[in-house]
């Protein structure tokens, strides 16, 4: 523990606790090309956070995000705020671009180049004679034609209304001004979550006592309240815990020594379980912290059953104690570690965390208790009878006689309950479940995507090609269904690079098109003959063409000039593919797109279903698994004791996991891969409940004490869990909580023959006959 110390004297100073949700889903499982896509496609979302300031006026709205714009550049959270359209930056571009003109054309200008070259010159007209034509008419002289601002424009699919270079929503009650903030990490620690959190909070409270309102949304603050949520959880299971065992040990041992050993066996474990998985992992995730505190209630289980057999004789001495309770310790601890092994072996980091947390926690916990407790509990003697005893005495007594009594009815009752229970339960492995954020948080977030639609969804395609000419072939593909889709209003709008940025080829094409269609046919010049321009300036204007024709724009150069949003898209040429995202904004019919990955080098990536499906995989996985840990278990208890008494004690944990299984039918409870890896849990526990009972002897009065404070101090853990605000932490102590109860009451039925035999019951009810 020492050694432990130093080491978390040094692991601890860092950053060492993981806050994200993405951090709680397996990586290791997808293909590396749709893995990287994916981290990449996340990485913009993840740090970006929405503000809409809304008034009555536009005015007033601007006057809003004004002032929340300074307090946002205050709070030192951020590395972009953003609220004026970024003027010079567009200017910048636009110039870079400028000299590629003739090679860039959007895909409405090719079309009508190709179909009706006059149409086009009709269009310029009507914008040149129109309210907005004075602005056209500045770039006239440079771009007569005026095709590279029809490019320019096209590069923002959805047009947003700007009032003193702020973008402005509007909907029936109100004006929105726009404000974007990038965050300065993706990973935010906790304490700078909670800073953004109030800053939330301060900011709305102050926009409204203004007359206004705010809303703001991101992945962020998503993260913000379920690591705010999982901090509450962690105090109410961590403090009811240990509330609840120190009522339970005062009322039964009546002396501060349990208190303090109990304590020094919890602490111990709880603090090398830390260390060891922050050593181990670098960073662990605030839900890992969760379950740990959970850990409090089945940690305690050893230095109670070593107090409890105190009192089980009169002469009974620490080590003497130590040496009877040794073996049920020790196959206990076995079958513990056993079932978090299994935890172990899944795919998800967060169950990888909660399994080494939990066996560490639990081995230094029983190390604590068998090396240390005979020690410092030499020359102490309980020299009372705790009422508790009484209880569980009369309990032990009568309740398995109950039973053996009514075991028929009982028999067929529970076989109903079962039966039915497992009739009704139906998996769900949705990954969302992960997350229970609060509804008025989604609300605010569908209220932003219906004002912005500019925030990507999840789901995106993969394009993919051998080189840069057939990757752009093969994404031109999909960009053409996808464009018939939208005017279907199958979705909002799409992003693809090589809308923007036509390859060598397409760019020949355009200038050749350009060419034959205005140029060689005299249209052009025609053209600007009538809108006034002498012949000096279409003369000029035709060199400049001519002089052009080599020009090629290069994918490296064209990106440097493009905003972070499009550079995003593009993930790069290695071992001879290139490839790029094309990110879909409000989807409206995801089954349309879903067939588009019959297209040529076209993958569809819907992560959510994808982390589902792997759900549901790890779900059938985590019941072989449990299966697997049920036959080892029986295997090794069949080895040691003979296969009748191994039998008759892995009873007791297949009825835990029977009534487990069925109460989460009857209460319509999740069930999913998390309930499995509990039930591996109540797999473990069960084993340990049944060989208590089973190598009690003459001692099952202390037995029978041991049992169940055992089992009240680890379902007020786990109980505690079933409270939980998040769905799967919440059917996770559920399941355990029904596990831990019929597994305290099956197990006084071992052994029931051996203590209760007719004779013995005869004399015990001769009087009644």
């Amino acid at each position: 523990m020492l050694v432990i110390g130093i080491l978390g004297g040094q692991a601890l100073t860092k950053d060492w606790l993981e806050t994200g949700f993405l951090a709680l889903l397996p990586t290791g499982e997808q293909q590396p090309d749709i893995a990287k896509a994916t981290t990449q496609h996340n990485q913009l979302s993840n740090r970006k956070v929405i503000w809409l300031a809304g008034a009555g006026t536009s005015q007033e709205a601007i006057a809003h995000a004004q002032k929340l714009k300074q307090q946002l550049e205050q709070s030192k959270l951020f590395n972009k705020v953003l609220l004026e359209f970024p003027q010079q930056q567009y200017i910048q571009q636009y110039q870079q671009l400028f000299p590629y003109r003739y090679q860039l054309l959007d895909t409405q200008t090719q079309a009508l180049l190709a179909a009706n070259p006059d149409q086009l010159i009709r269009q310029n007209l009507e914008i040149l004679n129109s309210p907005i034509g004075q602005m056209q008419a500045a770039d006239l002289e440079r771009d007569p034609s005026l095709l590279f601002g029809r490019y320019f424009s096209a590069q923002n699919p959805i047009k947003l209304n700007l009032e003193q270079g702020i973008v402005v929503l509007s909907d029936r009650q109100r004006f929105w001004a726009l404000l974007l903030t990038d965050l300065q990490d993706e990973r935010l620690q906790l304490d700078k979550l909670e800073t953004l959190s109030s800053l939330v909070d301060s900011a709305t409270g102050q926009v409204k006592a203004a007359g206004g309102e705010l809303l703001v949304s991101g992945m962020a603050l998503f993260t913000a309240h379920g690591a705010q949520s999982a901090k509450q959880e962690i105090s109410t299971v961590g403090v009811g815990s240990s509330l609840g065992i120190i009522v339970l040990l005062w009322a039964t041992f009546r002396s501060v020594r349990p208190l303090l050993l109990s304590s020094l066996a919890i602490g111990s474990g709880l603090l090398a379980a830390l260390v060891i998985s922050v050593l181990f992992f670098g960073k662990i995730h605030i839900l890992t912290l969760v379950f740990g505190a959970s850990l409090i209630g089945v940690a305690d289980d050893y230095a109670q059953h070593f107090l409890c057999d105190s009192f089980g004789e009169k002469d009974w001495n620490p080590r003497k104690g130590l040496k009877f309770i040794l073996p049920g310790l020790s196959l206990g601890l076995a079958s513990n570690l056993l079932s978090y092994a299994g935890l172990g072996f899944s795919p998800f980091p967060g169950l990888q965390e909660v399994a080494l947390f939990s066996a560490m926690g639990l081995l230094v916990a029983w190390l604590t208790v068998v090396l240390l407790f005979p020690l410092l509990l030499t020359g102490f003697t309980f020299d009372h009878q705790p009422g508790i005893l009484k209880l569980t005495s009369y309990w032990e007594q009568r309740w398995p006689l109950w039973v053996f009594k009514h075991r028929r009815v009982l028999s067929l009752l529970l076989a109903v309950f079962v039966a039915g229970g497992l009739w009704r339960l139906t998996p769900q492995d949705d990954v969302r479940l992960l997350q229970s954020p609060p509804a008025e948080l989604i609300r605010t977030a569908d209220k932003i995507r219906s004002l912005f639609p500019m925030s990507p969804d999840n789901q995106f395609f993969l394009v993919s090609g051998k080189d840069q000419a057939d990757w752009h072939q093969n994404e031109q593909r999909l960009l053409n269904r996808l464009d018939a889709l939208k005017q279907q209003k199958a979705l909002t709008a799409y992003e693809g690079l090589s809308n923007y940025w036509p390859d060598a080829d397409r760019q020949q094409q355009n200038y050749r098109l350009l060419k034959s269609a205005l140029y060689d046919s005299g249209l052009l010049e025609r053209y600007m003959t009538d809108l006034g321009f002498d012949r000096t300036a279409v003369q000029a204007e035709l060199k400049q063409f001519a002089q052009a024709e080599r020009n090629t724009l290069a994918l490296p150069e064209w990106l440097a000039t493009a905003d972070e949003t499009k550079r995003q898209l593009w993930l790069g040429c290695a071992q001879s593919r290139c490839q790029s995202t094309v990110a879909l904004i409000g989807i409206k019919d995801m089954n349309v797109l879903t067939a588009l990955q019959d297209l040529p080098g076209v993958v569809w990536v819907d992560q959510v279903e994808s982390v589902s499906s792997l759900f549901a995989r790890y779900r059938v996985r985590a019941g072989g698994l449990l299966l697997v840990a049920f036959c080892l278990a029986s295997l090794g208890l069949g080895l040691k004791f003979g296969w009748r008494n191994g039998a008759t004690i892995m009873s007791v944990p297949v009825a835990a996991l029977a009534v487990s299984l069925a109460m989460l039918g009857w209460f319509d409870q999740l069930f999913s891969l998390f309930n499995l890896f509990a039930l591996l849990l109540v797999l473990g526990i069960g084993v340990d409940y049944g060989l208590f009972f089973f190598m009690a002897g003459d001692r099952r009065a202390s037995t029978s004490l041991g049992v169940t404070l055992s089992a009240l101090t680890t379902l007020l853990a786990f109980g505690l869990l079933a409270i939980s605000s998040t769905e799967i932490v919440h059917a996770f102590g559920f399941t355990v909580t029904a596990g831990i109860v019929t597994a305290l009451l099956s197990a006084p039925l071992i052994g029931l023959k051996v203590v209760y035999s007719p004779r013995r019951h005869e004399r015990l009810h001769g009087c009644r006959r």
